[in-house]
């Protein structure tokens, strides 16, 4: 198996090996997965707790290795400390022990086994790998992965099924795309583009709405980019999409301070905007995943354009983000819902969050989910449905945190609330081939050769000829263009589509719904409308829509 060296340089990686990674007596031999090659994730309350450091780098001694804890110190982060719940993960750097001597640096998963090993639960509950996590969908055209063509060559990592052999990494691939458009004709469309000739979604106002109020998904992803559709602006406008410069600021600080000591190659998510060539800006070329979050904004607007989308961007434009971004902004999500209730000011409240992204976890068991199980569950607890992309590589290895909605051993008693979706192909009457699968995938939408909109941009690419015309004028004759996006749309696959399929129909439920701030009573209404979702899936299953 062999990776790119900018995947790592860019993202920091390192790949756990099953054949030779530390295992002890007692627990499960790993899974492979990806994970930043010089943090761990620890708790904010432990980040926060010199002593309690002091002792886990006791332990690690005979590794050579020492945690280094690097908050933000910005005024920003001081006020969000006090809100955020302490058990929240951050990144800490880990380090080659002063004085030490070595050959390489300390491995992030060699020291989580030691401390696992040597410490009571309490001491360790809470710290894990910084998981490398990627978007659910197949690459489009452009810079992905740092090369105009999937992993710099036309078959990723050089032969017909992805890592050359039957099921990436072992069991799946962290970045959850898997399978690039054309190859083995497993999938249709790879961020084409399209031409629509439909107007603009009818949308009703807010008072229109038996619950008096917009629902509100917030959607995880690379961002929202300028589209007709799609108009973005503060809660005064009553906007199609609503931004958050506070969420986005505490990241990129977040982000940035772990740049600043462990050294980074892309730029901070500062910005709530999509961008369109940060891995290759001398080229020009439309990077990877660019578009996406734009993409799935779209897709909930076409099935409830009553709703109101919140757009987080947590994503790079290569489709490449950590779990601690996401476990940040989940926190955030419960946050504001929590302040919302409290100050019963239902414009603010969050119903669904779309989350188009995931990884494979090193194991399958509670401990190694515990942390998106946690973050998962604040949110479903206070009424929030969670709605999650199944994964893209034909694997029923568990792809979090979809594969959450079930417990570790298959047992139908996870969380409600947390809805897996697998993809089918664009008629609905097949599974995509691409598409994970497994007793936690219960839900099922088109996710194939779907259309839904895209930034405005125009890109370096060019069709694959260029001649002038022969009889006249000035038109050039040409091929199609891969990154001409000024249609405003175009054809894309993966699991990462159908998933905001299904949030905009339950969208769509609760805005017929009289709306609450009674945490019960929000639960009780998110049940309802995903109970009428699931009765709407039945009905299109008896029209082509089968599971």
């Amino acid at each position: 198996m062999t990776v790119p060296t900018d995947v790592f340089t860019r993202h920091r990686v390192r790949v756990l090996d099953p054949a030779c990674a530390v295992w002890y007596e007692g627990t499960k031999r790993p899974q492979s997965t990806a994970y930043r090659a010089d943090t761990l994730l620890v708790p904010l309350r432990t980040a926060q707790d010199d002593g309690l450091i002091a002792e886990l780098n006791k332990v690690i001694e005979p590794l050579n290795a020492r945690l280094v804890q690097k908050l933000p110190r910005t005024d920003r982060w001081r006020l969000a400390m006090r809100k955020l719940d302490q058990s929240l993960p951050v990144p800490v750097a880990l380090r080659l022990r002063a004085g030490a001597k070595a050959d390489s640096m300390p491995d992030p998963w060699a020291v989580l086994a030691l401390l696992r090993n040597e410490l009571p639960t309490d001491k360790v509950a809470g710290i894990g790998l910084e998981h490398i996590v990627g978007a659910a969908s197949v690459f489009g055209g452009g810079a992905p992965y740092g090369g105009g063509v999937p992993y710099g060559g036309g078959v990723p990592y050089g032969g017909g099924v992805p890592y050359g052999g039957g099921v990436p990494y072992g069991g799946g691939v962290p970045y959850g795309g898997g399978v690039p458009s054309g190859s083995i004709g497993l999938a249709t469309g790879a961020r084409n583009p399209v031409r629509v000739f439909l107007p603009k979604p009818p949308r009703r106002s807010a008072a229109e709405l038996p619950a008096g109020r917009r629902p509100v998904v917030a959607v995880l992803d690379t961002g929202i980019g300028p589209h007709p559709w799609l108009k973005v602006g503060p809660l005064t406008e009553d906007p199609v999409v609503e931004v958050s410069e506070e969420f986005q600021e505490l990241l990129a600080e977040l982000e940035s301070t772990m740049t600043a000591e462990n050294g980074d190659t892309l730029p901070s998510l500062v910005s709530p905007f999509e961008e369109r060539d940060t891995i290759q800006p001398l080229l020009g070329l439309t990077d990877s995943h660019a578009g996406h979050g734009t993409f799935i904004t779209g897709l909930v607007h076409q099935h409830c354009p009553d709703a109101r989308v919140l757009s987080l961007r947590v994503l790079h434009t290569d489709g490449v983000t950590t779990d601690a971004s996401v476990l940040l902004a989940l926190e955030w999500l419960r946050d504001r819902v929590q302040d919302a209730i409290d100050g019963e000011r239902p414009d603010e409240l969050v119903d669904a969050v779309s989350l188009s992204l995931g990884f494979y976890p090193e194991n399958s068991d509670q401990e190694t989910g515990a942390l998106l199980a946690e973050a998962v569950r604040k949110l479903t607890d206070l009424g929030v449905v969670v709605i999650a992309a199944a994964g893209n590589d034909a694997t029923t290895r568990p792809f979090v945190p979809a594969a959450l909605a079930l417990n570790a051993d298959g047992t139908n008693t996870g969380n409600d609330l947390l809805v897996a979706v697998g993809a089918l192909n664009a008629s609905g009457a097949s599974i995509a081939a691409f598409s994970n699968d497994g007793e936690w995938v219960k839900r099922w939408a088109p996710g194939n050769a779907v259309v839904s909109t895209v930034p405005l941009w125009q890109g370096s690419e060019a069709g694959d000829i260029s001649l002038p015309r022969t009889i006249g004028g000035v038109q050039l004759r040409s091929g199609p263009d891969p990154d001409d996006l000024m249609t405003g749309f175009a054809i894309w696959a993966g699991t990462s589509f159908a998933t905001p399929v299904i949030a905009g129909m339950l969208a769509a439920k609760l805005a017929a719904a009289e709306d609450t701030l009674v945490i019960a009573d929000r639960i009780s209404r998110a049940t309802t409308a995903l109970a009428e979702t699931d009765k709407e899936l039945l009905d299109k299953a008896d029209r082509g829509w089968t599971p």
